[in-house]
């Protein structure tokens, strides 16, 4: 047993690695070390398909779109110049590919939000009481404007900055700022109506 494992060992003292930095996997990525750019893709894969599933309510698209702003990160990764996170830069990316899917008229039919039902407001009681209020704020968070809904998402979901929000949807900061709250008001509006 070697030394250190055989102290860890005896005195319950573990020791702590420091995970690499991102500059020091993009890095080595550039220079050919595959394992640092899949510490990438685990280290920001959850909250770029959470993000990107929220915006197309598709769950093949959603990875679709995220495998797609996966490879192009990577083959354009020299294109990279640390002007923002590698994961403001990662999101632009996936942005842009849903975009593109949008554009491309291979989405879903519209539907007009009058014809949309009203989600179910949960009963009291319940077991599936926690299901039915996420419906019921899923069902809500799906009217909200293209804006707002992709504001709140990359501010929830993926934890940016309002100054990374703001590159990432090419609008000011102060609007990414004013998007979010207006979302955030009209969700506590719907949801306290669904109260009463």
């Amino acid at each position: 047993m070697p030394k250190r494992a055989f102290r860890e060992a005896i005195h319950g003292v573990r020791s702590t690695t420091v995970d690499p930095s991102e500059e020091a996997l993009i890095e080595g990525t550039l220079a050919g070390r595959r394992q640092d750019f899949e510490t990438l893709i685990e280290r920001h894969q959850k909250a770029l398909y959470t993000f990107i599933l929220g915006r197309t309510r598709d769950r093949a698209v959603a990875d679709e779109i995220v495998q797609a702003a996966f490879v192009r990160a990577f083959t354009r990764l020299r294109d990279f110049r640390g002007r923002s996170s590698f994961r403001t830069w990662l999101h632009q990316i996936a942005l842009n590919l849903c975009r593109s899917h949008y554009r491309s008229g291979r989405r879903r039919r519209e539907v007009p939000l009058d014809d949309v039902p009203e989600p179910a407001s949960p009963v009291a009681g319940h077991a599936g009481e926690g299901a039915a209020l996420r419906a019921s704020l899923d069902g809500y968070v799906q009217r909200l404007p293209p804006r707002q809904r992709s504001v709140l998402g990359l501010r929830v979901f993926s934890d940016l900055s309002f100054k990374d929000i703001a590159r990432i949807e090419r609008i000011s900061e102060n609007a990414a700022k004013v998007n979010y709250h207006h979302a955030v008001t009209r969700l506590k509006k719907w949801l306290s109506s669904d109260d009463s």
